[in-house]
């Protein structure tokens, strides 16, 4: 499958930027809405929850005003490429079924373009970010911040070969696309990104329930990879980048079996 994408890494490439351009099409700014609306959403929450958990932040990354926009950042910018390519990734075979109905063209790639484009939005934010946080709060920059890059590159990575799992299923079961969007809600409350996990620790009233789910969910494993980046600046240890490295291949592995599974019936059913 690897070998598929490389060879069409250019259309890939191009479509993605295309698509990218032509959401925001008419309108003044263009490209820049892809970065301007979570942006937005990040000021928002930033707004709302700094008044809530700053002051919980003194020991964590910066202090002051900016300690909680730079935690809610650290995770939220990598959610949001995540949830979007996900959700982008389980219509793109239903979307382009003109072009997989008249082209001999492999199925994955409408996946990748959409795992391209969510790259390169969300590395466009988290440079942003970075930009903000040392002018600004004044925290960094520093070196650690460079693995933030190819841990975007895996938890993407994961959001494709998820995505095309899920754009296999949507084929024939076209509930998969409304049950996504409920489904990543969900998700993003079960992941901690606009609260801290340390929350859940307390002796007074613990929950191990809950740190248990966190632990089987694979989303909580690469936004606690952004937060130990980012917001603590430590270098992830090998075993971390294994895991990373093992979820993005394992889930992709899965992928291959299942479009191998569908790919004769998924021209008939389009």
């Amino acid at each position: 499958m690897q070998m598929v994408l490389w060879k069409y890494r250019r259309f890939i490439l191009a479509n993605a930027l295309a698509d990218l351009r032509h959401r925001f099409s008419g309108s003044v700014a263009g490209y820049l809405w892809n970065v301007f609306v979570p942006l937005a959403q990040l000021t928002v929450f930033a707004v709302i929850f700094s008044v809530l958990m700053g002051n919980r932040m003194d020991d964590e990354g910066p202090s002051g005003t900016f300690s909680f926009i730079v935690y809610l950042c650290s995770g939220l910018l990598a959610w949001n490429a995540f949830a979007e390519t996900l959700l982008r990734s389980a219509a793109s075979l239903v979307g382009n079924a003109g072009y997989l109905k008249k082209l001999p063209l492999p199925e994955q790639i409408f996946v990748a373009q959409e795992a391209t484009g969510g790259f390169l939005t969300a590395a466009i934010s988290i440079a942003l970010f970075c930009l903000f946080s040392a002018l600004i709060a004044h925290w960094g920059p520093f070196w650690e911040w460079l693995q933030a890059l190819p841990l975007l590159l895996l938890f993407l990575g994961f959001a494709y070969g998820l995505g095309l799992i899920l754009a296999c299923l949507n084929v024939f079961f076209r509930d998969v696309q409304p049950f996504m969007n409920v489904t990543v809600l969900l998700w993003f409350w079960l992941t901690p990104v606009v609260y801290m996990e340390r929350i859940f620790h307390d002796p007074k009233a613990p929950h191990p329930i809950v740190i248990r789910v966190f632990h089987l969910n694979p989303a909580y494993h690469y936004i606690e990879g952004f937060h130990q980046t980012l917001l603590h600046r430590q270098w992830m240890p090998l075993s971390s980048w294994a895991t990373y490295i093992a979820m993005t291949l394992g889930v992709n592995l899965l992928a291959a079996l299942v479009l191998r599974r569908c790919r004769a019936e998924i021209r008939d059913v389009l």
